[in-house]
This record gives C-alpha cells, structure tokens and sequence, in this order.
C-alpha cells in the first residue's frame, strides 16, 4: 500500500520557459496565427487614412468636426464684473489652443497676435489661405444697357 501511495505523489514538473532554455522563434511559430489567405486591405487609401492628410485637409477645407466651432470675433461690450471677464478670457484661450499648431506658430502661440491679426480687414485673404475664416459669396446684380422707357400711349 505504501508503494501505491508513492506512485500517487509523483508530479510531473512544469516547464517554466525562459530565453535560454528554448527557440523562441519555434514557439512563436508554433502558436502564432498564421494567415495565407490573401490581403484585404486596399492600399489605395493609405494616403486618406492618414492623420496628417486628414488635419492638412481639415486646415485647408475649413470643415470642422462637429463638436468644434470655428473662431470667432466678437464684441463683448456687456462684461462688467471681473468673474466674467475672466471666463471670455478662458474661453477664447481653450479656442486658439483647439487651433492647429501650425497655424498657432503662424501666430506664435498667441490669442493676443491671434485677435490682432483678425481686427485687420486687410488680412481677410490669409485668413481664408490658412482656412481660418470662409469667402463670403459675392452676389452680383444684373445691370441692364438700356434705360427703362416708358410709353405713353
């Protein structure tokens, strides 16, 4: 009876895998998913997915996401108290800082060169480049050659 109980305690022993006692490169082989199939990626759209494509676009078409607004100058004439100014000065800095950084090193991270460079009507045509503010659409009205004429009859 004792050597039925001795059988019972043998354990087989764990193998602890460490770099140096087994090829790690089989083992990955071993377990690792392999697929054959071929590719379904389409590579045409490498460039559109890209991050960089997608903020230069976004700096060049001017259409924002959703939950961002476009920058705006106004005037805030009703402030009085010092608790209210503080937080239109708060809200306009979390706004340029919503900006792209290149065009915030185009101001040199300022909001003050920022409000500065929008109070010029001058800069109307770099502001549209930098994709800062839209073309207003020109409406053109008709002009006739001839003179109304009126008849009596």
């Amino acid at each position: 009876m004792a050597r039925l109980f001795l059988k019972e305690m043998k354990m087989k022993t764990v193998f602890c895998r460490s770099p140096y006692n087994y090829d790690m490169d089989l083992a990955s082989d071993k377990s690792g998913l392999s697929c054959l199939d071929p590719s379904l990626t389409q590579q045409q759209f490498k460039e559109e997915s890209d991050i960089n494509t997608i903020v230069d676009r976004f700096m060049k078409s001017g259409v924002l996401p959703n939950p961002i607004n476009m920058p705006q100058f106004v005037d805030y004439e009703g402030i009085f108290d010092f608790q209210s100014a503080m937080n239109t000065v708060r809200q306009a800095d979390e706004n340029f800082m919503r900006l792209d950084a290149k065009v915030r090193a185009r101001f040199n991270n300022s909001p003050q060169e920022f409000l500065t460079f929008f109070s010029d009507p001058d800069n109307a045509g770099e502001a549209i480049r930098l994709g800062l503010a839209i073309p207003q659409a020109v409406v053109e009205t008709p002009v006739s050659a001839a003179e109304p004429s009126s008849k009596t009859e």
